[in-house]
């Protein structure tokens, strides 16, 4: 038995259990049906909604995660004229809605609690996409939750239903946002910009984090639920990042937020269970403690990287700030309903997980036996993507075996050979918290951070994002680069072929600018490589096909120079290149047609008059 707090990343004790007794299927409904009854026979709250308003029409609009769209029908509503909180963008009204499979007393139906629903709208008008656009955030949540719940975690969890109303009698035809009421302690456990909920009365708990971890992997990389918050697994109101920022709102950070998420996420017993691999951080990060941000949604605007004056990010100035971005705390504690005094009845609030594994608690996560952990890996694990880079970069069945042999060593089969593979998205997540320590948010002080600036940055190079490759390798070669521009390396570290690597690397994955820097380095022998006059064409050329397709080519060299060096090594040969003087010719001649259109005419002279030496020179060979 697990006894140690559930924050920290321990390795789970597994001990033989006796058999659990489960009921049959007759007594889970007697036991269902019971509860219901008794459910039901609970006071009415909300009981004068129905004689002081009146019954209005209402179209309902649902989402369909597997079709990509809206559907309708029409319900019968009542709702409070004036709401009963506020948020900082939407007020909530109380409301109830007559189930569509009503009995043959509707008026009776009314007063189920069941019927009783919390009806959201933003303050001004807003535009009518935005409710859409929400309820589609919640439900592709929601399509995660099930995923996660198909990896068979400890502990099943899962997101609201939430959908739209429309009064289509009323003249505005005003749309409400429409949830059920939550019973039960609100908690919210994560935020979209990297804060963790721990705190005297709650511990954090091991589900909801995992859970945001493990979208991570299972959409490739695609995305991340976070704002994880609700009663119990019970959730609602998530935000989504997406890789590329599009989509779910000003609250998707994209890889930033991503990023902001694994700096204060630490592995826990279900990541392990769930086969999830360790994303890659320092020492010193492993052993920070503190988290970021208050729990407040944080706000996309500007760019991560702009500085300003004072040597802080505007990004990070207007980023995350706390906005409470849709619904604040006092928003969703009041759609909660009191469980200590329903009908008269002293019911107990449902209980929240304490401070260590507790076996006879339900709500708290528990250990579980070997045979749990291995039908947990068995769940679908070829189609995730993982968060080690050393994993992630590898083949699938190489990233399959290195996964579970980290997670649990139940698989000590052999890898197979490595197949390297880029993996831009994990590798942006890296350079955005190169970037964070670099700016020195993570730190008290306010202070950079150069040594875990400098891990991130080589670990996004590694997993082949081309501005971590090309940021790294001016570093080492010390050229002058816009990114992280006054970070250094140790002066023990330097090296001119690491450094020379990075920069190939980032050539073959279509900087231009390393580009040009690596044709250089193999025509004239910097950096203390060898010559090689066959490459330093390839990537001549190279440079001239980007810069074709470039706009904006300021900063590079015009492409008459690069056919004027590439005619220069065909004229002279060497270096593993053959001489050609006919070719150098016709590369003179194009250049220098080149050079005449970008009004050069002195350099355009200049090869012409060479183009007409080589081509003597090769009528006297033939002579």
């Amino acid at each position: 038995m697990i006894t140690t707090e559930s924050d920290k990343n321990t390795e789970p004790d597994f001990e033989r259990k006796p058999a659990k007794r489960t009921l049959s299927t007759s007594k889970k409904w007697k036991f269902c049906s019971a509860a219901v009854h008794d459910y039901t026979q609970q006071e009415d709250q909300w009981a004068y909604i129905v004689e002081q308003f009146p019954t209005e029409r209402a179209v309902r609009w649902r989402y369909d995660v597997t079709k990509r769209d809206f559907f309708s029908d029409e319900v019968e509503v009542k709702i409070d004229e004036k709401p009963f909180a506020n948020g900082a963008m939407r007020e909530c009204f109380r409301a109830k809605k007559l189930s569509k499979f009503a009995a043959k007393n509707p008026e009776e139906d009314w007063h189920l609690p069941f019927a009783n629903v919390v009806a959201k709208k933003y303050f001004k008008d807003s535009d009518r996409q935005a409710y859409f656009d929400d309820v589609q955030l919640q439900m592709d949540a929601k399509f995660w939750a099930e995923e996660y719940n198909k990896a068979d975690p400890p502990k099943k969890i899962d997101i609201m239903q939430m959908m739209i109303i429309e009064l289509v009698d009323r003249p505005d035809k005003p749309l409400y946002h429409v949830e059920s009421v939550i019973e039960g302690d609100y908690v919210k456990y994560n935020s979209n910009s990297g804060y963790v909920e721990s705190n005297s009365e709650h511990v954090s708990r091991n589900t909801p984090q995992a859970f945001s971890h493990f979208t991570f992997e299972a959409s490739g990389h695609k995305c991340m639920v976070v704002d994880v918050q609700g009663v119990g697994d019970l959730y609602t109101d998530p935000q989504i990042h997406t890789y590329n920022g599009e989509g779910y709102g000003s609250g998707n950070l994209a890889t930033q937020g991503i990023a902001l998420f694994f700096n204060t996420h630490r592995c826990n017993v279900i990541c392990q269970a769930l086969a999830l691999s360790n994303f890659d951080l320092t020492t010193k990060e492993r052993k920070r403690t503190t988290t970021t941000g208050d729990g407040n949604t944080c706000l996309r605007s500007g760019s991560l990287s702009s500085m300003d004056s004072d040597g802080k990010s505007t990004a990070e100035r207007d980023v995350f700030i706390d906005s409470g971005f849709d619904d604040d705390s006092i928003d969703r504690k009041e759609n909660i309903m009191n469980l200590n005094n329903v009908g008269g009845q002293n019911i107990p609030k449902i209980r929240l997980p304490s401070s260590s594994f507790d076996a006879g608690d339900d709500n708290v996560d528990k250990p579980w036996d070997s045979e749990e952990l291995k039908r947990s890996l068995r769940y679908n694990t070829n189609n995730r993507r993982p968060s080690c880079v050393a994993a992630a970069t590898s083949s699938r069945e190489r990233s399959l075996a290195l996964v579970r042999k980290t997670s649990s060593d139940l698989d000590s089969r052999v890898p197979i050979e490595k197949k390297e593979e880029r993996a831009t998205i994990l590798g942006q997540v890296h350079f955005d918290l190169a970037l964070y320590h670099y700016m020195g948010r993570f730190e008290e002080d306010k202070t950079a951070d150069n040594n875990s600036a400098l891990f991130h940055l080589k670990t996004g190079a590694d997993c082949g994002l081309s501005i971590a490759e090309f940021t790294l390798a001016c570093l080492h070669l010390n050229i002058y680069h816009d990114e992280l521009r006054e970070l250094e390396i140790n002066a023990n570290l330097v090296s001119e072929s690491e450094g020379f690597m990075y920069m190939e690397k980032a050539a073959k994955h279509g900087t231009i600018t390393a580009i040009l820097n690596v044709a250089q380095a193999y025509h004239s022998g910097l950096y203390g490589v060898e010559k090689n006059w066959v490459k330093a064409e390839k990537y001549y050329r190279k440079y001239t096909e980007c810069s074709s397709a470039c706009s904006d080519m300021d900063t590079h060299a015009p492409t008459y120079q690069i056919l004027g060096k590439i005619a220069e090594m065909y004229q002279h040969g060497g270096h593993n290149l053959n001489k050609d003087p006919l070719k150098s010719g016709e590369l003179y001649t194009e250049a220098a047609e080149a050079a005449m259109s970008a009004m050069n005419g002195r350099l355009a002279n200049k090869w012409f008059m060479l183009a007409e030496e080589v081509w003597a020179e090769c009528e006297e060979d033939e002579e």
